[in-house]
Order: structure tokens, then C-alpha cells, then sequence
């Protein structure tokens, strides 16, 4: 094997490819990357048999062939290096020389014949999105999945596909995210499908400068990711998800309307002291034009008024403040809806217009006030 590439766009590759590598394995294989090379073309290849990554990167290529180096000496060693064109050559025994400027090294490989092969891809269902959609939806689903395996399906996110239509549910027992997209190009019947929450982490990270069209594919039990030279497949979890659908209560007898940006610096300031007190607790009375946001701890106490429209009863209810932090910070619209029943049921949060997103959180008990 011998070829040439651009330093710069090495490097680029290599952050992608590093993000699929297994930190914690004992297959050697696992610890490196696949590097191939033909038709003027360096392909990168890693996995760690959960998630898997294609890099695919200009090259001018004098012979084809391929190794696997480890992802972490490659990775420092190709950031180190201060030429702008790279030359790499290999031979019988997987040993590689890499040359650049005035510096050479030599490194073992191993055998690309025992790297895993990528999974074979059926296109039954196929469809596009924006990726800067697909990051929203990510974003807003992904903070609100179970971090504990009690419920294995609960540490991933379900996916939603009905025509042009894709939602994204993720719950772990407290809280319900639910957002809703639109997809282009769809092929194949209405899928529903639930994916690790590792694995939409690291896609979203592949995704953060990338502004253009993703292709989704499916197979028996992965999903493809796939963005102009970048291939990112997942296995999928197995199990029924949760009815969501049913926790959603339909009667509101308060109805309240509130700047969002008010609710959440509000919101923030009493978590500070909240965080010291029992289960981060911050207490809402809303009443018919104001809501007083209050919190108690040992250290202090905080009394904050936000200007509200209630179109309902008055209501008092406590939040766990890590929670209702978190979906305000995912939501942009400037006002929002906030419906609820009693003291004890939940709190369902909802734009004033449209419907791109719910997000639902159990409240915490409290004892009545006099």
C-alpha cells in the first residue's frame, strides 16, 4: 500500500473515525483503524460493534491495499505533524512508514482482514432530512432518556415514521420528550424504531458543522447515517417502547401561557438553591396573571414573580428544577403553554402555535399549605 493525502483533511477524517473506536475491549482489532486505500480514494473504517463509522477522503493512490493502526498513536501523531501532505507506505508484515516534510516514522499495523466488516444495507425504508433538523430533534429528545438499564429500551430514543412525518419520543420514568419533523424522499411502509441514546450523541457530533441533506437507511437491526463522505450506522435496541401516548393527559383545567426566556432564568436562580434541598425541588403557585416561583433550603430562599395568562384555575405544583431546566433550555419559541390538572398530575409544556414539540414532567409531591 502506498498513497498520499492532504494533512488537513486527514485530521478531519480521523476526529469522525475516533468517535466509533471501543475504549473498552479486548479485541486489539477494536482499539484501531481500518485504513484502505483504491481508486484514489482513503476510506477509514472503525467500530466498536455497537456503532460504526465510514470516513472516505481524497488520496492519490500508487498501490492499493489496507491496515489497521491504532486510532490513538495515529490520531496525536497525524495532528503533530506541521507539512500539509502526508506519504504513507506499508508492507508484507503490516510495518508503515509515514513521512511529511522532514519527519519519518514507522509503525505496526495489523491485518485488515479481521477488522469487522460495515453491515450490509437493505433499502426497504430510505428516507432525507435536513440536518439541521435532524440536530433539533436529537437536541430536544436526548437529555430526556433513561440513564439507568432497569428498562433497556429506555436508554434510547424512539423513532417515528409515518409518511413525511418523524417523531422522536425519549422517557426515563419522571419526564416525556417528544418532538415532530418532517422528512423528504421517504420509501418503504410507516417504522418505528428505537435507537441507543450513545449512538445519537456521536451522530449529532458528526453532524455539528454539516449543513446539508442526511439519508437514513434501514436494516433488520441498524440504521445509516449517511452525509456527503460519511457513513455512521447503529445497531438498534430491541423491546416494546413504552405507550407514551397514554401518559399525555388530555383534560387541562389550567391553562397558562409564559415567556420562556422569564420561566428559565427564574427557573436557574432558584435551582441554585434548590440543588441543596431534596429531590431539586422548586415550588409554582400560579394564580390568574402571576406565577410565584419559590424555593427553600437550609442556606436560603428564593421568591421570584413572573407575569403569566392563566386561562384556568389557580394552581399550586412542585418541580424537580433539573427537569423543567432542561426542556426550557431546548425549546426556542419565546412564549409557550404549560397545561395541568392537580397538584399530582403532570405538567404538559407545549408551543402556543403549532405542534413541534410536548414536553411532559411529573411533578413532586408536596405537603398541602394552609
Amino acid at each position: 500500500m502506498k498513497f498520499n493525502c492532504s494533512k488537513e483533511s486527514l485530521m478531519g477524517a480521523l476526529a469522525i473515525a475516533q468517535k466509533a473506536v471501543s475504549s473498552k475491549t479486548t479485541l486489539p482489532i477494536l482499539e484501531g483503524i481500518l485504513f484502505s486505500v483504491a481508486n484514489n480514494n482513503l476510506l477509514l473504517r472503525s467500530t466498536d460493534l455497537e456503532i460504526g463509522v465510514e470516513v472516505n477522503i481524497p488520496a492519490e493512490v500508487d498501490t492499493e491495499g489496507d491496515i489497521v493502526l491504532s486510532s490513538s498513536i495515529i490520531g496525536e501523531l497525524i495532528r503533530k505533524l506541521s507539512g500539509s501532505d502526508v506519504f504513507f507506505e506499508s508492507d508484507d508484515h503490516h510495518q508503515i512508514k509515514i513521512e511529511c516534510l522532514l519527519s519519518n516514522f514507522t509503525l505496526k499495523g495489523l491485518s485488515a482482514d479481521e477488522f469487522p466488516a460495515f453491515p450490509e444495507v437493505i433499502e426497504d425504508h430510505i428516507f432525507s432530512i435536513d440536518a439541521t433538523v435532524l440536530k433539533e430533534l436529537i437536541k430536544g429528545t436526548l437529555f430526556s432518556v433513561a440513564t439507568n438499564e432497569n428498562i433497556p429500551v429506555l436508554t434510547g430514543v424512539k423513532i417515528e415514521l409515518h409518511e413525511d412525518n418523524i417523531n422522536l419520543i425519549a422517557l426515563d420514568g419522571y419526564r416525556l420528550a417528544l418532538r415532530f419533523g418532517k422528512i423528504k424522499n421517504a420509501v418503504g411502509e410507516d417504522l418505528s424504531v428505537i435507537i441507543p441514546a450513545k449512538s445519537l450523541s456521536e451522530i449529532n457530533k458528526v453532524l455539528t458543522n454539516y449543513t446539508g441533506d442526511v439519508i437514513v437507511k434501514f436494516s433488520k437491526n441498524q440504521i445509516f447515517f449517511e452525509m456527503e463522505n460519511t457513513q455512521f450506522t447503529s445497531r438498534l435496541l430491541e423491546g416494546d417502547f413504552i405507550n407514551y401516548k397514554q401518559i399525555i393527559p388530555v383534560e387541562k383545567t389550567t391553562q397558562v401561557k409564559i415567556n420562556r426566556r422569564l420561566l428559565l432564568e427564574s427557573s436557574e436562580r432558584a435551582a441554585l438553591l434548590a440543588r441543596e434541598g431534596k429531590n431539586n425541588l422548586i415550588k409554582m403557585d400560579f394564580n390568574q396573571d402571576q406565577l410565584i416561583l419559590t424555593s427553600n433550603a437550609e442556606i436560603g430562599n428564593v421568591f421570584e414573580i413572573i407575569p403569566i395568562e392563566n386561562i384556568g384555575e389557580s394552581l399550586k405544583i412542585a418541580f424537580n428544577s433539573k427537569f423543567l431546566i432542561e426542556a426550557l433550555r431546548v425549546i426556542e419559541d419565546e412564549e409557550l403553554m404549560i397545561h395541568m390538572t392537580t397538584s399530582v398530575g403532570p405538567g404538559v409544556i407545549l408551543p402556543v402555535e403549532g405542534n413541534e414539540f410536548i414536553y411532559l414532567i411529573l411533578p413532586v409531591r408536596i405537603a398541602e399549605e394552609n
